[in-house]
């Protein structure tokens, strides 16, 4: 005779986990799923119970539920083997057929038990059968924050230059040149849309929008706008995705400039806890302004990057270094720029709903034309740093403390500036 659990209108102080995996053992997840769920605002970041609730919303029929579960168990800890493989279940019952191959691939390389590893491959055979029918994934985002930049118009902070073509003369600079602060609110929503054609090809389409509003010096206001179209090709260890790409920039409601442009990347994933990327684009800028025109420049960038992810789970670092060139097509002051730098960016987790982040970079940009009025060839080099936490108050959102600092070095005053931004962003996604 078996016992089965009575709901009761009295809640514990805490899950009890071990009853509801026992009910998970006997065939019962619906009554696991009901016992654990009134936790999951209090619990969500704890992989341990999460895992259980995941499993329990796959086992009785919730495989939408289960995805977004499971994710956050891999989303602290990427070598969870068992939330690796549920995740690729979850993603096949949903006829994501494209991801849960990549979970399969991902949960193979962690070295599963026989039994794990047969169900594994029951699954991708499944997947392989041209009677699958592809379907589209769709997710998206939203975010508002507010924060203050002292520098809103990256400007130099000297409001007194002397020209050496003018004989040294003295110029006192307009207000809107010189570095000025301001409190602002910030704006971003973005989607994209995945469509699966075979096994291996994938459509995709997406738009992110993003804004600044300050308070008090609206000619420096922005909107941006950006959108992609391509396919991707996902198998095994490799991926290759490309395609096109459109933006627009408005400075203080104006149409500041448009680009256009084509990108690649390829991914190899050498095991669960490396990966090597190479990226590359190629996308024309344009300034519509008459006003700006000589400004118009064709960018090219291309680089290596790395991801590794440490034994723990709760560390993941990637380094990259990218090089390029800023064709100029319309006499530019300081002509065309050739491009290098290095990036690194990590994460560690401080707790089940806490992490902190950090990314900074160098780069140098060296231009090729002597400016008429500096009389050198212009040379700089910037520095930036973010340091941020991100924290999982409840599924799907995220708030996010940062502060970010810019240094641009340059051989012309009014090219150098520093800047420092704090910000509050709350996060939601939907998937």
């Amino acid at each position: 005779m078996s016992l089965g659990f009575v709901p009761s209108n009295a809640r514990a102080d805490s899950p009890d986990l071990e009853l509801a995996h026992k009910l998970i053992v006997e065939g019962k997840p619906a009554e696991a799923y009901a016992l654990l769920e009134p936790y999951e605002f209090e619990q969500a970041g704890n992989t341990k119970f999460d895992y259980l609730l995941g499993v329990a919303a796959l086992n009785s029929g919730q495989a939408d539920k289960a995805s977004l579960i499971l994710e956050r168990v891999l989303a602290v800890n990427p070598l969870h083997a068992a939330a690796r493989l549920d995740l690729g279940r979850a993603y096949y019952l949903l006829g994501d057929f494209e991801h849960a191959r990549t979970e399969f691939t991902r949960a193979l390389a962690l070295n599963p038990p026989p039994s794990a590893l047969a169900t594994i491959n029951q699954y991708l055979s499944a997947i392989e059968t041209p009677d699958d029918i592809p379907t589209t994934r769709l997710s998206a985002y939203f975010e508002a924050g507010a924060g203050y930049n002292n520098n809103v118009n990256n400007a130099t902070g000297q409001n007194q230059i002397t020209v050496p073509a003018l004989l040294d003369i003295q110029f006192t600079l307009n207000p809107a040149n010189v570095k000025t602060a301001d409190n602002y609110l910030a704006l971003a929503v973005g989607g994209e849309a995945i469509h699966p054609i075979s096994t291996d090809w994938s459509l995709y389409a997406g738009v992110d929008m993003h804004s600044r509003n300050n308070v008090k010096y609206n000619h420096f206001d922005y909107i941006s706008l950006d959108s992609r179209v391509g396919a991707s090709f996902d198998r095994n260890a490799e991926q290759i995705q490309g395609g096109l790409l459109a933006g627009r920039f408005d400075l203080g409601g104006v149409v500041n400039r448009n680009s256009n442009g084509v990108n690649l990347a390829w991914k190899h994933t050498f095991n669960v806890a490396n990966q090597a990327v190479w990226f590359g684009q190629y996308i024309l800028y344009r300034y519509p302004d008459p006003t700006l025109v000589s400004n118009n420049f064709n960018q090219t960038i291309s680089g290596l990057g790395w991801m590794h992810i440490f034994a723990d789970g709760r560390s993941t670092v990637f380094g990259s270094f990218f090089g390029g060139n800023e064709h100029d097509t319309n006499l530019r002051t300081d002509g065309s720029k050739s491009i290098q730098g290095v990036r690194l960016s990590g994460q560690v987790s401080l707790g089940e709903k806490l992490d902190l982040f950090a990314s900074g970079g160098v780069q140098r940009g060296k231009y090729d034309r002597i400016n008429g009025a500096f009389l050198v060839m212009r040379d700089d080099h910037q520095a930036d740093l973010a340091i941020g936490l991100t924290y999982r108050y409840a599924p799907n959102w995220i708030l996010r403390p940062q502060i970010s600092l810019i240094q641009n070095q340059s051989n012309i005053i009014v090219n150098q500036y520093d800047q420092t931004d704090f910000s509050l962003t709350l996060h939601r996604d939907f998937k």
